[in-house]
């Protein structure tokens, strides 16, 4: 088509790329009175401009005059004359102004920002549209950028190739010439649907505001909800049809009108004096909203600025936020402790922090609320999350937040902030693995039962032939003469829970602790079958033996037990084949046993006796073939008393991660020496700890969350490239931790079913097996069992759309979990009183239906 190109205000700058024809819009939220559609430009281009700084860009939209338009408008543009709006702005072309951006009557231009939320979508003629964020404008409000459909599709992606570029090179401010493909930029492109405010399975808005005086800002849901729907809301020639408007209507209509404006009495008076205490943060800035699990959204209660939020300082390392409003008609004022039971959620990308509440109703009744902070500049939430953080740190430590290193500091805000981790410690090798992991993982979904076979096949010759267990003699044991159901009836009938889970490495058997009995479940065929009781254990002197920690070891031919209320210091060890306990190891006259485990991460599957073992403040090797107590001497440096080791795990090297009940974790080359690193702690214990095969993910479990972190020393390092067992970290370069926990507004729906219990993580575990590779994390929380895809919890694209979690539910708490061995599908589960195995593809996206809805026991014995 002819155009003419109209520049005011151009400089010498170079273009990048081109769209030769399109239509501007700026869209506006639906309760805008301003109307939702304006067409800005019905004629333009766009274009990508360099500024004068290096690594700036700019997006600029420039009105086209067809020929003989010219003349009709007046003046070219290119003099001082005075027809041009009162309003008008320069172009800014350097950092001092790009973040204003700026507009005349035939161009706009915008600074090329993250902030921006550039995405694409296709309306329903097929024409391809660029929105982005109206920084400067309402809450909702979006600029559209309609290509011309006689523009060819490699035109327009050739034109965002060279945008998501510039999004490159502005935060890592270097050239972009290395990147040859999409792929290389995947944590840019932005996806509206996976906004931390929108329910995957909701139409509506998850930030429900209404119409309320006072409130200047309406948002509407700033995003699109599907392409479909994105082709109706934006489309200008639909906005009067009438299916547009029944639409509208059959939204409003969804929308809760009681919930909305109901705030619990709970918040709405006081019933008990607040906590006189030191005021070290106040804020006011920002709007309060509670979720509603019935309508699943949250909804504005009181907006800005009628609310202040106060950080107190109270007795005895104890903080609490206090939340209280100014407003006429809505009267809230409650606080609530720092905790880790909060689940507090910092997003900055939406500018929000979210939290739980519990109140107590009675003696039996407990309710979780889950309320959102909506800030309104990104350095408030951070001037917020630092105070905040530091409160909750302090409570946690009892140790003062200033004494801590920067590097410290970082570390836990890092934990708690939901911002994309940098790519900068990561290789191009390391990058491409884990792309890699998400196609294994994919196939493994799909072909789940034909790895599994594969696997157990090259496992079985690598593990060699198994011993088979003897079946048990009338004289040996008392349940000789019963036939299996009877025996599993009465191992049901006990009056003990279900207390512990081994899971077999050599045998595919799963043991199942229950008071002083064992019972055997078969895991083959992807089926969970019960197979014996092993009953009355006891100790050497006949004793009643409940064991509290049980270990398979030599080929998983034994069982090595602990209960160290009956005896702190002693092992015990069990022949499986015979069904009893057979020894009894003294480790030392001393020195009380924390805990152990295996010396590396596959010796269960060899006949190594030996073992690690771990005290309050010390880590040794357990010898049974000791003559006396079994603990070989050595390492004696490890006697500091203020460690307080709770978990250990090691790799298939031998490396060991240890984590304590301070939070931090110490990562080992061998026994004997110091720790090579040491990672802070974020406030909780470390109740529980994995590692990955070859030790590069380091996995410990907390109350309230999981902790993943990098044990790889990072890029720009004195160690660059070497684990953290064996060399250091830079001191100021820790790595970057992941924390994954439950979104406080599923935790708020979980509540409902758990009597208002918040989260009690059991001991988190990876996929494993020789020579596989991890893919996926499993915990639980009361009845629910979780599964984190490995792939999307270390993809640094924000934007994708699936949750990095799924959940399954059942009727009774899940006392413990694991994979089953060589497979990251099929997982062994002990509830209080059954055993199931449950396959991946039967967990669920967490939402109102899966987290309520009760998933029948599969494969259960």
């Amino acid at each position: 088509m002819n155009f003419l190109k109209k520049f005011l205000g151009s400089t010498p700058t170079d273009e990048v790329a081109l769209i030769p024809s399109g239509r501007l819009f700026l869209a506006r939220s639906p309760q805008s009175p301003k109307g939702e559609l304006e067409c800005l430009y019905n004629d333009a281009f766009a274009s990508i401009r360099q500024t004068t700084s290096p690594f700036y860009y700019q997006l600029c939209i420039t009105r086209v005059y067809q020929e003989g338009e010219l003349d009709a408008h007046g003046s070219s543009g290119f003099d001082d004359s005075d027809d041009s709006d009162e309003d008008d702005h320069d172009t800014p072309h350097s950092i001092s102004d790009a973040n204003a951006g700026g507009h005349s009557k035939d161009e706009w231009s915008f600074p090329i920002l993250e902030e921006l939320k550039i995405h694409t979508y296709d309306k329903a003629d097929g024409s391809k549209t660029l929105a982005w964020k109206d920084l400067n404008g309402d809450l909702g409000d979006k600029f559209e950028f309609t290509v011309d459909t006689d523009i060819k599709i490699t035109e327009f992606d050739s034109f965002m190739f060279a945008l998501f570029k510039c999004l490159f090179e502005l935060k890592y401010h270097k050239s972009s010439l290395g990147i040859t493909n999409m792929n290389q930029l995947q944590e840019f492109i932005y996806n509206p649907k996976s906004e931390l405010l929108t329910f995957e399975d909701l139409r509506g808005d998850f930030l429900n505001y209404e119409d309320d005086e006072g409130s200047e800002d309406v948002d509407s849901g700033d995003d699109y909800q599907s392409v479909s729907s994105v082709d109706e809301f934006h489309d200008a020639e639909s906005r009067s049809t009438p299916s547009a408007t029944n639409k509208s209507r059959a939204t409003s209509e969804k929308s809760p009108t009681k919930s909305t404006n109901a705030i619990p009495s709970e918040f709405s008076s006081k019933k008990e004096p607040l906590n006189k205490g030191d005021v070290l943060y106040e804020c006011s800035n920002f709007d309060l909203h509670l979720f509603d699990s019935d309508a699943g959204v949250f909804n504005l209660q009181v907006p800005k600025p009628e609310m202040i939020l106060k950080i107190i300082e109270l007795e005895n390392w104890t903080y609490s936020l206090r939340l209280s409003s100014n407003h006429k008609s809505k009267k809230i004022d409650f606080e609530c402790i720092l905790s880790a039971d909060m689940n507090p959620t910092f997003n900055f990308e939406y500018l929000s922090f979210i939290f739980n509440h519990f109140v107590k109703k009675s003696e039996t009744q407990t309710l979780a609320y889950s309320w959102l902070l909506k800030f309104s500049h990104f350095n408030e939430l951070q001037e917020f999350q630092v105070n905040f953080m530091k409160g909750m740190w302090e409570s946690l430590n009892k140790t003062k937040w200033n004494k801590s290193r920067p590097s410290e500091q970082s570390y836990v805000l890092d934990a708690f902030s939901k911002l994309a981790i940098d790519d900068e410690d990561l290789t191009e090798e390391d990058k491409k693995e884990i792309n890699q992991m998400s196609d294994d993982d994919m196939l493994i979904d799909n072909y789940s039962d034909d790895e599994d076979a594969i696997n157990k096949l090259v496992n079985k010759s690598i593990r060699g032939e198994t011993k088979p267990h003897q079946k048990y003699d009338a004289e040996e044991d008392d349940f000789g003469d019963y036939d299996e159901e009877n025996q599993l009836d009465a191992f049901k009938r006990e009056q003990d829970k279900n207390s512990n889970l081994s899971v077999g490495y050599a045998n595919d058997r799963s043991y199942v602790v229950r008071g002083d009995k064992l019972g055997v479940f078969n895991n083959n065929n992807n089926n969970l079958n019960y197979q014996t009781t092993i009953s009355n254990l006891k100790t050497l002197d006949g004793k009643r033996f409940t064991p509290e920690q049980v270990m398979l070891h030599m080929q998983d031919q034994h069982m090595i037990m602990a209960n160290k209320n009956m005896d702190n210091k002693r092992l015990y060890k069990m022949d499986l084949n015979r069904g009893k306990i057979v020894d009894e190891w003294e480790v030392d006259d001393i020195i009380p046993i924390e805990s152990y485990g295996p010396n590396s991460k596959f010796s269960q599957l060899t006949d190594e006796q030996t073992l690690t073992g771990m005290s309050k403040n010390k880590l040794f090797k357990v010898d049974p073939r000791l003559p006396t107590t079994k603990l070989v001497q050595g390492g004696d440096n490890l006697r500091t008393p203020n460690y307080n080791f709770l978990a250990l795990s090691t790799t298939e090297q031998g490396y060991l991660a240890v984590g304590s009940a301070k939070g931090d974790i110490r990562l080992f080359d061998r026994l004997g020496t110091n720790a090579k690193s040491l990672l802070p702690s974020l406030g909780e214990p470390i109740i529980g700890i994995d590692v990955s095969n070859d030790g590069r993910w380091v996995l410990a479990t907390c109350k309230t969350y999981l902790l993943l972190v990098d044990a790889k020393v990072g890029a720009n390092q004195r160690n660059e490239g070497s684990l953290g067992y064996v060399k250091s970290f830079d001191k100021d370069k820790k790595p970057k931790p992941r924390r994954l926990t439950i979104k406080p507004e599923h935790v708020a729906y979980m509540s409902m079913k758990t009597e208002g219990k918040p989260l009690q993580f059991t001991k988190a575990y990876f996929n494993t097996g020789i020579d596989s590779k991890e893919t996926t994390i499993v915990t639980s929380t009361g009845p629910y069992i979780i599964s984190w895809s490995l792939k999307k919890v270390l993809s640094n694209n924000s934007s994708k759309e699936d949750q990095p979690y799924l959940i399954k539910r059942y009727d009774q708490n899940v006392i413990a979990d694991n994979f089953k061995f060589s497979s990251n599908s099929d997982v062994i589960i002990a509830l209080q009183d059954d055993v199931s195995m449950a396959n991946k593809k039967n967990f669920r996206k967490a939402n109102k239906s899966s987290l309520f809805s009760r998933d029948n026991i599969v494969n259960n014995y």
